[in-house]
């Protein structure tokens, strides 16, 4: 394990995050937009379980024009982290009302508004603050999450027109299935039928976004057309992941993350003997465990106990019996010369072999996202570049 943990830790577990490979990813991203598209990177949930500080941080170096958050509280750790580009706060007020409004203002984030009723919030606190505050506006295009729905914009509109101190800087929306071109198609027709009618209420607004890490490898078209300015929002390409889509040819992306680990006990077990919680793995000839101190408290999901493989000196091995809070067992038997200390990679390449997030997302019955964000705090992030 390379890098520096600004604690000590005593136990063999990490998560390593190669920053070289996100700058990679990022270039790999910006060079398949168009030459005059900017990038907002998304950094919610921890950069997706990366590290929100560190990664920004890299990010910003590598040209990112601003930052994407979900929360305030994800504004405010980057913000406290010295980091001065622009975050947009993609989850706005979230029904804060002026506390959330007050931390806006005071921190330079900029909101996403999804209602009328957060308005009046946003212009009092700017107000007070005498300080012209930009927001992005929402369309919800049909993900019936967030945003304002087209037939409720005539009120939205009305208000932010009214403002002094707010003014609308961008207009987004979120794609609900990027993988499916029609549906993607419907969502950016019904944002471009509403440009007229924000623009007749608000005036031009130069600044529009729309595709997210799919759209952009799917080559979807990322201007809305009319529009000065355009930013892509990648998330989970950025860490080097598709979430199963399968890349266009000639695009890489690297794996970002890696989790590692050290065998601290093997024992020889006789056929018949059972293994972990529940006895769900009982050994058919005499075993060699080994046992690795990683666990579903560490983020490596329950739903892998007698699924996954690790790979330990070069070759994979099988993860048996349920998987449990702090350790997992797996079974070294046909890896010669297996010592206490070697290195078990649990995500990520040694040797010739790899696991990926992808397969373990799939054995998991889960999604990439949801791996690396349960990757849990206790587990030390190592950075490399």
């Amino acid at each position: 394990m390379q890098g520096h943990v600004p604690t000590p830790f005593f136990r063999p577990t990490c998560a390593t995050i190669d920053l070289s490979a996100l700058a990679q990813n990022y270039r790999t991203l910006k060079d398949i937009l168009p030459k005059d598209a900017q990038i907002l990177t998304m950094v919610k949930a921890d950069a997706y379980g990366h590290g929100a500080v560190p990664v920004a941080r890299k990010l910003v170096e590598c040209g990112a024009v601003a930052l994407g958050v979900a929360t305030v509280e994800e504004g405010l750790e980057l913000r406290n982290a010295g980091i001065k580009k622009k975050i947009i706060v993609m989850g706005g007020l979230m029904g804060m009302g002026s506390p959330a409004s007050g931390m806006m203002v005071g921190a330079d984030l900029t909101p996403v508004v999804h209602s009328a009723e957060v308005i009046d919030f946003l212009e009092a606190v700017a107000a007070s603050a005498k300080k012209r505050m930009a927001v992005h506006l929402k369309v919800d295009t049909g993900m019936s999450r967030l945003g304002a729905r087209p037939e409720a914009l005539p009120k939205l509109l009305e208000r932010l027109s009214q403002c002094k101190w707010l003014f609308v800087e961008g207009v987004m929306t979120h794609l609900a299935n990027a993988a499916d071109h029609d549906f993607s198609s419907r969502q950016a027709k019904t944002l471009v039928e509403s440009k007229g009618q924000i623009e007749a209420k608000l005036g031009p607004i130069d600044l529009w976004h729309i595709a997210n890490s799919t759209a952009m490898l799917r080559g979807e078209p990322v201007a809305v057309p009319g529009s000065k300015t355009c930013w892509a929002r990648p998330g989970i390409a950025l860490y080097g992941a598709t979430n199963g889509f399968a890349l266009p040819k000639g695009v890489a992306l690297k794996p970002v993350m890696g989790l590692e680990s050290k065998i601290a006990l093997l024992k020889h077990i006789p056929a018949g003997t059972p293994v972990s919680y529940g006895c769900t793995f009982v050994a058919k000839r005499p075993t060699y465990l080994a046992i690795v101190p990683i666990g579903y408290a560490d983020g490596y999901p329950l739903a892998l106990s007698g699924k996954a493989e690790v790979i330990v000196l070069g070759k994979r091995a099988p993860v048996v019996g349920r998987v449990t809070m702090d350790m997992i067992m797996v079974d070294v038997t046909d890896i010669p010369n297996v010592s206490v200390g070697d290195m078990v990679t649990l995500m990520g390449h040694q040797g010739n072999e790899f696991v990926g997030v992808e397969e373990l997302a799939k054995k998991s019955d889960t999604i990439a996202y949801e791996i690396f964000c349960g990757i849990s705090k206790r587990m030390p992030r190592i950075y490399k570049e």
